[in-house]
């Protein structure tokens, strides 16, 4: 793999993975939408809210146009090929290596996330000292709960992920 594939790769995923990443911050900011109804004729706040919820899909669709569109561009500005001794980049690991490392990644991304959130609303929730019907956070408990979870298993059963994924790529072919 040459340097400049590396780092194409390397930047097209940083790119999709902020604006996944920015999908929680614009639903935050669409939430706010419930706030701007609170306003009772104050229409500067409604008007910052509003402006603020453009300026932030914004920044995430000119981040999606640089980092997937215009890599080759991003590449040449900040010089990322340049200190490199050689001009290919050898990697030795098998597909399997590959996939196992990424779920385990993967796994561990979701996990660190989701953990801290469900502590949280956990910590909350018996702060409260709420009944499981009436508190309103319970689903977002269930949530981190499950993310939680799935992270963990991810990490811990990527093995299994790796043979899941070669076996349905065999049916497939």
């Amino acid at each position: 793999m040459s340097v400049r594939n590396f780092w194409t790769v390397l930047l097209k995923i940083l790119g999709i993975w902020l604006v996944i990443g920015g999908f929680t911050t614009v639903s935050q900011f669409i939430s706010a939408f419930s706030y701007i109804g609170t306003i009772n004729g104050n229409w500067w706040n409604a008007l910052s809210v509003i402006g603020l919820l453009f300026l932030t899909i914004g920044v995430y669709v000119f981040v999606l146009w640089l980092f997937v569109f215009k890599t080759s561009w991003l590449i040449d500005k900040l010089k990322l090929e340049k200190g490199f001794s050689e001009e290919n980049i050898e990697f030795n690991i098998q597909g399997s290596s590959i996939i196992k490392i990424a779920t385990i990644v993967i796994g561990g991304l979701i996990f660190i996330d989701s953990l801290p959130q469900f502590c949280r609303q956990t910590f909350t929730f018996f702060q409260q000292k709420s009944m499981l019907v009436e508190n309103p956070t319970t689903g977002w408990i269930i949530f981190h709960l499950v993310k939680t979870v799935i992270g963990y298993l991810l990490m811990t059963n990527s093995k299994l992920v790796v043979e899941f994924i070669e076996r349905r790529d065999k049916h497939v072919d």
